[in-house]
């Protein structure tokens, strides 16, 4: 075999290979079966894996255009890729508008250079990132596949239902078409898993070190990497007995090994250090400091026993749990487990993000590179479980059947699984273009081209928009990282805001809030994760701190529970926070009208009009609230005071022609 990654379609190179040791006996448990598969037909089945593993994330695609009538990413992020790798295309420079702005914002720069080398034969950034997403799941299938059929030597039929299994996983299918490096990380580190069993030290050693320039995350699977062969070279020396099939790496391949991977990693800490200063991106100082709050115990909670035991998942969890037995048991008794590797991975980039960043993203998708590990160990541990039944019934037949049975169910239910998603990555690509993309196709058609915008989400924003973006959560601009939980951030924020030139500013409002400002543009076709675009007036533009936003949104759930009384103490705390924020005054109102306390509505309505003159909505409450007491006078004269400030209002205007002409008549 060639110790290096192919494509050819050569007649060897689709054959299962044979593990690199002495030839053994069938295991001692005398179960399962290997199927009787011709070499033709190998290549068949390892062509049929690859092609449909191709084309299952496409479908999403046109599903999803089907229903919308438009491509999109269930994410922003692809699009941070895409402009970097459009910049570096064009203006041969790794930044983020132009040349101007050269910064490490890149989780994956070499997902970025693949994207970037594309971009001199197209310009379609929707179908370059899908057919490169769809390219690698089908490669990461196809090594998998062969990395099961070394690992269930014999039995070929278990790693062909595990890569079935693996060929339909829901999340893979999703995340293979959202435009993120993904999908070459799971691939890399399945090759890289293949390679370090067969002891292929070169290509093992490039793939490694390549990890690492697909995500930062891959120092859990270098540090797996490196128990399992501490523990590999421990056992063979002081168990050759049990372990005589072990093959340890030769001196001269380990130098090999050390020279190329640490080169490769050395190159990366390099380039991010030459462009940013830090070996690492901003990406993972800005997510690690920015997430760094959330509950590690919800986060074990929900995004990993939660994420890993729902759906066909659950499963898994029984299988993954007898193999965990099963590696155990071998290590006590100084016995190597092959399986070890993917365990100590999987335990290890949980315990990575629960300590460093405890929050798996949208989908899960920091965590998904353990599924298929996952599904390894599924497999691996029911068939150890049957062969631990097949000691107490003593019938091969039933033992395989039932087996065989459980697997086809999940192999079933995968495919009703994979086929229900559809809907959910539709929903959220629409969710997605609705807010981002909406807005920055709004920006770009109503803002000067020397515009400067300050956002949080940067992908489709600047990719379409084209202007300049200012990332105030520090992924392009790194010195907002530090001040992101200071708890006069937003100060910093307006400060830094003013001194970079920024004239216009877009948030979602669950992340930064503007208030004592109207709306140019608002997007978001749900009351959720709303888009608005406010014109940057340094000294005027309020933006709320992260605590009163927080006590907003918090009071705005407990009026929809009408806990009243508990959305008016939360509020009062807020103004206290930021007696600046109209908004605040404003929602105290309107709690105080659903309580019936018409007095208290109309004081702070009064005081949110104070800190607020062009308070539209407040000012339509307190002339409603004037009208029920007679007050129309009053009601006039808070009208012409906003008619003078804003003369256009058409809408006010009317409403205040008909007060007029009941003030005339009586």
């Amino acid at each position: 075999m060639p110790s290096y990654i192919s494509l050819s379609l050569s007649f060897e190179y689709f054959m299962p290979e044979k593990k690199i040791k002495s030839s053994k006996k069938q295991p001692e448990k005398n179960i399962g079966f290997s199927l009787n598969i011709k070499e033709k037909t190998w290549r068949i089945i390892f062509l049929f894996f690859w092609l449909i593993a191709f084309l299952l994330p496409l479908y999403y695609v046109f599903f999803a255009q089907s229903v919308n009538n438009y491509l999109s990413f269930p994410l922003d992020d692809p699009w941070i890729h895409l402009q970097f790798a459009k910049n570096l295309a064009e203006y041969g420079s790794f930044s983020y508008f132009r040349n101007e702005v050269v910064t490490a914002g890149s989780t994956s720069p070499i997902y970025t250079l693949i994207l970037s080398l594309f971009f001199l034969f197209t310009k379609n950034e929707m179908w370059l990132s899908y057919i490169i997403g769809a390219v690698f799941f089908s490669v990461a299938v196809f090594y998998f596949l062969r990395l099961s059929l070394y690992l269930f030597d014999k039995e070929n039929w278990l790693a062909i239902c595990a890569a079935a299994i693996f060929l339909l996983d829901r999340w893979m299918n999703l995340i293979a078409v959202t435009g993120m490096e993904t999908t070459l990380f799971i691939f890399l580190l399945i090759a890289c898993y293949y390679y370090y069993l067969q002891r292929k030290a070169e290509i093992f050693a490039v793939i490694l070190g390549l990890t690492l320039w697909t995500r930062p995350d891959a120092v859990a699977f270098i540090g797996a990497v490196a128990v399992d062969y501490l523990i590999v070279y421990y056992l063979k020396k002081t168990k050759p007995e049990i372990n005589r099939e072990l093959k340890l790496f030769e001196k001269k391949q380990l130098i090999r090994i050390a020279l190329i991977t640490s080169g490769i990693i050395s190159a990366y800490f390099l380039m991010n250090y030459i462009i940013s200063g830090s070996i690492l991106p901003n990406t993972y100082g800005a997510k690690t400091v920015y997430y760094s709050l959330k509950s590690r115990s919800e986060f074990l909670k929900y995004e990993v026993w939660g994420y890993f035991t729902e759906s066909v998942y659950v499963f898994f969890f029984a299988g993954f749990v007898v193999a965990l037995v099963k590696i155990i048991s071998d290590v006590i008794k100084m016995k190597y487990n092959p399986y070890l590797l993917a365990f100590v991975f999987i335990t290890a980039l949980i315990f990575i993000y629960w300590y460093k960043l405890p929050y798996a993203h949208r989908f899960g998708r920091y965590l998904m590179p353990v599924i298929p590990f996952y599904i390894l160990l599924f497999v691996y541990g029911l068939r150890e479980f049957f062969r631990f039944v097949f000691e107490i019934i003593k019938d091969v037949k039933s033992v395989n059947f039932l087996n065989f049975s459980l697997i086809a169910v999940v192999i079933i239910y995968s495919a009703y699984v994979y086929f229900d998603h559809r809907k959910l990555y539709a929903e959220q690509s629409r969710h997605i273009y609705s807010r981002q993309v909406v807005t920055a196709k709004w920006l770009k058609e109503n803002t000067p081209e020397d515009a400067i915008i300050a956002t949080h989400d940067v992908g489709a924003i600047a990719f379409y928009s084209e202007r300049k973006i200012i990332d105030v959560v520090g992924l392009i601009n790194p010195e907002f990282i530090d001040k992101i939980h200071t708890r006069n951030f937003n100060e910093y924020m307006e400060e830094e805001l003013k001194n970079k030139g920024v004239t216009y500013i877009a948030f979602l409002r669950e992340w930064f809030q503007v208030v004592n400002q109207k709306k140019l543009f608002t997007a978001g076709d749900q009351n959720f994760e709303i888009m608005e675009v406010y014109k940057f007036v340094p000294g005027k533009t309020h933006i709320l701190n992260m605590e009163a936003n927080g006590g907003i949104e918090y009071a705005g759930k407990l009026l929809a529970q009408k806990q009243y009384q508990q959305a008016i103490s939360v509020l009062k705390q807020v103004a206290t926070i930021d007696p600046k924020s109209s908004l605040t005054y404003y929602m105290i109102a309107y709690t105080y009208s659903l309580m019936g306390d018409v007095k208290s509505s109309e004081a702070n309505l009064k005081k949110a009009i104070e800190i607020y003159p062009d308070y539209k909505e407040a000012l339509t409450a307190l002339v409603h609230i004037y009208r029920s007491q007679n007050k129309n006078q009053q009601a006039k004269e808070e009208l012409e005071k906003y008619i003078k400030n804003n003369p256009s209002d058409t809408e006010i205007e009317n409403l205040y022609q008909s007060l007029r002409d009941t003030v005339t008549t009586r």
